[in-house]
């Protein structure tokens, strides 16, 4: 059983007992349960759902385990003959997520 659900503008394929990080959440606590209404496709075996974009009824839960940093990111600009350089880092934060229950809905 899994989902694709969608997270603002990224998608992600998700199953119970998954570990997912999606972008920073503000007010995120650890322990705390989060719901993902936003589920473009369900599958179970045979059963697979494609939502139009959204599958009705259906719903991913999950609990938030923390928070996390990417790779860091190092930006270099230069310019020949013009003694211009800039250097700039970026680190993107995540939360992270464990995948605990995929619900499907209603059938139709």
């Amino acid at each position: 059983m899994y989902a694709i659900i969608r997270d603002r503008t990224v998608q992600h394929r998700v199953a119970p007992g998954d570990r997912v990080e999606i972008s920073l959440v503000d007010g995120a606590e650890k322990g705390k349960a989060i719901e993902f209404n936003e589920v473009l496709l369900y599958a179970d075996g045979d059963d697979i759902r494609v939502g139009k974009p959204l599958v009705d009824g259906a719903k991913v839960t999950g609990v938030v385990a923390g928070e996390s940093k990417g790779k860091k990111l190092e930006v270099l600009k230069y310019r020949r003959r013009e003694m211009y350089r800039r250097r700039i880092g970026h680190r993107q934060h995540y939360t992270v997520v464990n995948i605990t229950k995929v619900e499907a809905g209603a059938a139709k």
